[in-house]
């Protein structure tokens, strides 16, 4: 008897949750999102889910009519609820009890051509209707917010009652009713993109194994949100706004974003370890900004230096991908690329050298690479009162313009922090030498990916973002 498998991808959902910078905005249309997974599972009778997570669902169906009702109804429902994504679908007809890797490729092959059909909004406006200006869309009602008379659209409207229902259910969690409530003394924030290495390797063994894909996907899953609950503790302010299957985009207080990412790409190999029986790894892109700034280009940022480390780990030609992850503190006006980033912000070009200032990935344990644990030791030495740190800026600011002078200043402020306080001066070069063994308080720039590189500016990076714990 012949059985369907059925797919699903929601498409837009960051657009969706991320159009504005008002955390009950963010946090209602993360629950709706949420909500996707519940409104199939509870409203529909697949034979078995094989993935309901981040957007994505995939599942069998034995009986015909039960699909076409899949097919019929459930974008309709889904794009009434959330004014602003659309869900692209795709069926593809298999024999036998499960669907092969070949089954589960032509889906992917369909579901993308459907991804690339335009979708018809339900929130178009004409000329004599009102706009709401913060998104250009027809207001439909007015909602006093902070005592102001506020007009909302279609999609504002839903996230808001979506994050009135979740304050219901969670009234612990009102402090966070704004992005400010996440920054720190310095204004800071984090937004931060984590994402699983090697499913596509490890996903056509799982038949050989005896793993159904849908017990695989519902064990991912649990691995995912457990990491992250392990990872964060009663002093962080974290929010998760995507979790599920091996995705994460979370914003939190600036001050906790590199331990908390350090931990849960920790925690998520020990539970993939666990619960799937093979330990997958996972890489993390990390953007520091200001509370008030867009909060969408933060989050192409985290994306960016996601994949960004993924590439120079697969590089490496492991038998896996390490766990590793970037970060950047956001300064300028907007976000266009990462190669831009590093072309007009992250390299020095004096009369001597060129001098590249992203020194990362920082990798969770790979050997002859930065380690996260060791760069935090190190910047906790700096952190420490005396350090030559304020020095070390001037020494920065001088290396665009001469490096033989730039040499000479090193030297000074080495002479004078020997003077001032020699212990202090060795706790730094051991914390130094942890980091890389080419480095000292001396020797600040070594080569590195084939280019010279220096890690004081990420260093100031995240002493310029973060206060002392």
């Amino acid at each position: 008897m012949a059985k369907y498998l059925y797919g699903a991808s929601v498409q837009g959902i960051q657009g969706f949750i991320f159009k504005t910078n008002k955390l009950q905005e963010i946090v209602g249309a993360s629950e709706i999102v949420k909500g996707i997974e519940e409104e199939f599972s509870q409203n529909y009778s697949p034979t078995e889910i094989i993935l309901n997570a981040a957007g994505n669902i995939k599942a069998t169906f034995d009986n015909k009519e039960a699909l076409e009702k899949v097919v019929l109804e459930f974008p309709k429902r889904i794009m009434q609820q959330a004014y602003g994504i659309s869900i692209s679908q795709a069926v593809v007809k298999f024999d036998g009890d499960e669907p092969s890797q070949d089954v589960l490729n032509l889906l992917e092959q369909r579901l993308k051509v459907q991804r690339n059909r335009v979708a018809n909004s339900l929130d178009l406006s004409l000329n004599i209707m009102e706009l709401n200006t913060s998104t250009a869309k027809p207001i439909v009602e007015y909602r006093t917010i902070k005592k102001r008379n506020t007009p909302l659209d279609r999609a504002t409207e839903q996230k808001l009652q979506a994050y009135d229902r979740f304050l219901k259910k969670n009234p612990h969690l009102k402090e966070f009713g704004d992005i400010s409530s996440f920054s720190n003394g310095k204004n800071k924030i984090a937004v931060i993109h984590a994402d699983g290495n090697g499913l596509g390797a490890l996903l056509p063994t799982l038949s050989k194994r005896g793993i159904k894909l849908s017990e695989f996907s519902k064990a991912l899953d649990e691995a995912t949100h457990t990491a992250f609950n392990r990872a964060k503790d009663d002093t962080m302010s974290i929010r998760d706004v995507i979790l599920g299957g091996d995705d994460m985009v979370v914003v939190c207080n600036a001050n906790d974003a590199l331990r908390f990412t350090k931990n849960f790409l920790q925690y998520f190999e020990e539970e993939t370890t666990e619960k799937i029986g093979s330990k997958l790894t996972a890489c993390a892109g990390v953007a520091f900004t200001n509370e008030k700034y867009p909060f969408h280009y933060a989050v192409n940022l985290a994306e960016e230096l996601c994949s960004q480390t993924k590439k120079h780990a697969k590089a490496l030609n492991r038998d896996d991908v390490p766990s590793s992850l970037m970060f950047h503190n956001i300064q300028s006006s907007n976000f266009h690329s990462w190669d831009r980033f590093v072309e007009d912000e992250l390299t020095i070009r004096n009369d001597e050298k060129t001098i590249y200032c992203d020194f990362g990935p920082y990798y969770l344990d790979e050997p002859n690479q930065p380690k996260v644990e060791d760069f935090l030791n190190t910047v906790e030495a700096y952190r420490c009162e005396g350090s030559p740190i304020s020095r070390l800026r001037v020494w920065l600011a001088e290396l665009y313009n001469s490096q033989t002078y730039a040499s000479s200043l090193l030297s000074r402020i080495n002479d004078m922090a020997k003077e001032q306080s020699d212990w202090r001066s060795c706790i730094m070069e051991r914390n130094l030498k942890n980091f890389n063994q080419e480095l000292s308080n001396e020797q600040l720039i070594i080569e590195k990916d084939g280019v010279l590189k220096t890690p004081i500016y990420d260093v100031l990076q995240i002493l310029s973002v973060t206060e002392a714990m």
